[in-house]
């Protein structure tokens, strides 16, 4: 290698020329990596610098956010801040006058605009002058403007009526609007109370147990805790399915059976009302029997109770079961014509034997409607006079010694009549059964009890529904034309007459049906005009809507008839023959009285036209 003073000549020297540097000097070497190392790090910790600053101004903002939605801005309308209270005594005295006072607190720094209060009053509640409005009792008042801080009373009154213990609540809603806003705001407020006291008392004395079909005597009573008369008094009694009222002591209005007329109470004046009835059911079945004594308004009906009570009681099967089955049905509805087999089942639910037992079955035929003359009994039997048929221990073996839990069964059977006697004040018809089963003497243990079982039975009868359809060329309402007999080719008209009758109950959306072949024509001509007529020429169906046919119309009246015409142009392949021109009729309608639904039918007409006396044989059949 040259020395330093030998490279400094070189170097000034003109023209000189160096050769290549074989390797580079450790000093003169670039550190790149170093270099770029350092510039990505400073990057990444810039970022992560910006990226944590980001985080801290996003919760700040949250932060922000929730105090002001938690506190909120003192400008902000709040509707918490709006307070409806009631206030009122906790106890009330039925038919008492009882104020409410509903207070209004704006706690808000804005005013409420257009603020109307609307006042709910409880059930039994009437206004303390005036009748009581129809549906909901309630008052609504405008309160106008309610400013910042401020509060606002209202009273409400009225007299309210209701049984002792009785539960009652009243309720108010405020509706109002912000002063400068438009949404429209409301709050609510409830307040419960009851009837502590009444000023008069009514109550119950009757058995928590009752057995079915026995008659059983209800007492009600009643007396006043007021220190004045209270005036004008009524009781109300509500009785509950089932129950078959007999007779009272004293007796009730025809015009209003479950209302009693009391009249004016004296202070300590006590009363009784004696009810007798017999209660139906089902074995364990809850009856509940309602009374009620306060005031009767006879011109709405309406009833306003000082006090009311409820008294439960439970069926229980009685001591003699008697159950009743008509052909199989425990219910049953009857027709014209039809035969009734009845099976009266029997059963001992007494803890001992009954002796010479006797069964009593008596017929009530409403209108005539069971054929008396068709009775036959099977170990018992018919009395004419009474319309009775008996079964007692020397006509039914089984009767002489009933064993505890025994059971049995005695029939009998009877005809429905085809066609009953009418007359316009002819009642709808029925057959009612009335069962008495009874030991023949008293029953060991049971000494003054009556243990006897009874059942009642009625079985509606439904009307008969006739149609009656004929066609006629000849002395027709309807003017026809066209050669006779019958020509291929060349039309012929003949009118079609329909005709109803309804024997005893009214009958309701009756309609008859039938239909032409499609060779015949519907021509569109009616009688009466206004009769309700149609033809679909799809179905090629005429249907007649009658509407309601009354009980009577071609019994006791005239049948009710509509007419209309009808073409027939034969074809070569009807030569010789009498065409059918109008198929089988059809007719139904729902009876009034039992529900079902009624059907009955005539037969097809032909060109033999057997209802019109003037048509000869020679003018049946269709000829060329």
């Amino acid at each position: 290698m040259a020395s330093l003073e030998e490279l400094k000549k070189r170097l000034y020297k003109e023209k000189e020329v160096f050769g290549e540097r074989m390797i580079s000097p450790e000093l003169a070497r670039p550190k790149r990596a170093k270099t770029f190392f350092w510039h990505e790090t400073v990057m990444e910790v810039s970022r992560s610098r910006w990226f944590l600053w980001a985080l801290v101004l996003v919760f700040i903002l949250v932060l922000l956010g929730f105090l002001f939605f938690i506190f909120g801005s003192p400008t902000i309308f709040k509707s918490q801040k709006v307070e409806l209270k009631i206030e009122g005594a906790k106890e009330i005295k039925s038919g008492d006058r009882i104020t409410w006072q509903v207070k209004i607190t704006n706690n808000n720094s804005d005013a409420l605009e257009n603020a109307a209060l609307v006042f709910n009053f409880p059930d039994g509640a009437i206004p303390m002058s005036g009748a009581k409005p129809e549906g909901v009792f309630r008052e609504r008042r405008s309160l106008g403007r309610i400013l910042p801080g401020e509060s606002a009373l209202e009273n409400f009154d009225s007299f309210v009526f209701g049984g002792r213990g009785a539960s009652k609540e009243v309720s108010a809603v405020l509706e109002y609007r912000p002063s400068g806003g438009n949404a429209v705001f409301a709050a609510d407020a409830s307040f419960k109370f009851s009837v502590a006291s009444a000023p008069v008392t009514v109550s119950f004395k009757m058995p928590g147990d009752l057995r079915i079909g026995q008659q059983v005597e209800i007492e009600i009573d009643y007396g006043s805790q007021a220190t004045e008369v209270v005036p004008e008094l009524s009781l109300m009694l509500t009785f509950p399915d089932g129950f078959e009222y007999i007779s009272a002591a004293p007796a009730v209005s025809p015009q209003n059976k479950n209302i009693w007329p009391i009249g004016d109470l004296k202070p300590s004046q006590t009363g009784s009302i004696k009810i007798k009835g017999i209660v139906r059911g089902v074995n364990l079945e809850s009856k509940v029997f309602k009374a009620a004594l306060g005031i009767f308004n006879e011109t709405d009906n309406s009833f306003l109770a000082y006090d009311e009570t409820m008294e439960p009681a439970i069926l229980h099967a009685p001591f003699l079961a008697v159950d009743i089955l008509v052909n199989g049905q425990k219910k049953y509805t009857t027709f014209p014509g039809d035969t009734l087999s009845f099976e009266i089942r029997l059963k001992n639910n007494l803890p001992t034997e009954v002796k010479n037992a006797s069964l009593e079955a008596k017929i009530e035929s409403a209108n005539g409607a069971a054929d008396l003359g068709s009775i036959r009994v099977v170990g018992g039997s018919y009395s004419e006079s009474s319309g009775s048929i008996l079964w007692n221990s020397s006509t039914h073996n089984e009767f002489k010694v009933l064993a505890p839990d025994a059971e049995d069964r005695v029939t009998f059977s009877i005809g429905v009549k085809n066609n009953m006697p009418l007359s316009s004040e002819s009642r709808r018809p029925s057959i009612k059964l009335n069962v008495v089963f009874k030991p023949g003497g008293e029953v060991a243990g049971f000494a003054g009890s009556d243990v006897s079982g009874s059942v009642a039975l009625e079985i509606k009868m439904s009307s008969k529904l006739q149609v009656s359809a004929r066609a006629l060329y000849t002395n027709s309402i309807i003017s026809n034309s066209g050669p006779l007999p019958p020509k291929v080719g060349e039309e012929t008209t003949y009118t079609v007459f329909w005709s109803l009758a309804n024997m005893s109950n009214d009958i309701d959306n009756v309609v008859v049906k039938s239909s032409l072949p499609p060779y015949i024509n519907f021509k569109n001509a009616i009688m009466p005009a206004d009769a309700d007529i149609s033809f679909d020429k799809a179905s090629n169906e005429v249907i007649w809507r009658a509407g309601r046919i009354s009980a009577g119309i071609g019994f006791l009246r005239p049948a009710i008839q509509v007419a209309f015409q009808i073409g027939l142009t034969p074809s070569q392949n009807q030569l010789d023959t009498a065409p059918v021109i109008l198929n089988a009729t059809e007719v139904s309608g729902r009876d009034t009285y039992t529900d079902q639904i009624l059907n009955s039918s005539d037969d097809q007409i032909s060109t033999d036209l057997s209802d019109d006396p003037n048509i000869g044989f020679s003018q049946k059949k269709v000829v060329e």
